[in-house]
């Protein structure tokens, strides 16, 4: 398994096959190839966890709670909670639909999908 070709690349290419010794063959050659790939990536797991996640996903909010400060918890769709880390109000409820966005340094900021203020939010669950 190459550098450039992922793990998820190549899972997804076995899930295509409809013959189920052909989809199982095909599991069972990444598996015997797991230790080389995980040697291969030694030193670079965060490089390559950053090249196999999206920049960003579209979430719809299903639950908000308040918090200390009038910073925010938001329970999303998906079930992934984010916290509110800046000091920019906000009027966001449930049902509306969010793009959460990676930012520099680690951060992710969250907005409406219809435009306007992001927020900086960080993952808690």
């Amino acid at each position: 398994m190459s550098h450039a070709e992922s793990l998820a690349d190549k899972l997804q290419q076995c899930s295509q096959f409809s013959d189920d010794t052909k989809r199982l063959a095909c599991y069972d050659g990444i598996s015997g190839n797991l230790r080389q790939y995980a040697e291969q990536q030694f030193g670079h797991e965060q490089q390559v966890a950053l090249e196999e996640t999206p920049e960003s996903i579209t979430a719809t909010i299903r639950a908000t709670q308040a918090g200390a400060y009038d910073k925010y918890t938001f329970t999303l769709d998906n079930g992934q909670v984010w916290r509110q880390i800046d000091n920019t109000r906000n009027i966001w409820k449930g049902g509306e639909e969010v793009i959460l966005e990676r930012g520099a340094f680690g951060s992710f900021f969250m907005r409406k999908i219809t435009g306007g203020r992001s927020l900086r939010v960080k993952r808690i669950q």
